[in-house]
């Protein structure tokens, strides 16, 4: 039996449109971030820095959502 990985959607510049976790990487950087989307007052935001900020704001290339871990397996 072969165990299939999650298929993380490709990464594009379209902002997500629902609450998960999601790579994010930022115009000029070559690395991504790991960020989690909340729905706060109706809009959707990360934590960013100390306060949450609207995804709207972020220009960058997104991926996800992640999906979650089922954790390791045994084989």
């Amino acid at each position: 039996m072969i165990d299939e990985e999650p298929v993380v959607p490709p990464e594009t510049t379209t902002l997500p449109t629902h609450p998960g976790v999601y790579w994010y990487r930022p115009v000029g950087l070559s690395s991504s971030l790991r960020l989690e989307m909340c729905l706060t007052e109706g809009e959707l935001t990360v934590w960013w820095a100390d306060r949450p900020i609207a995804i709207a704001m972020l220009t960058g290339h997104w991926r996800g959502p992640i999906p979650p871990s089922t954790g390791p397996t045994s084989g």
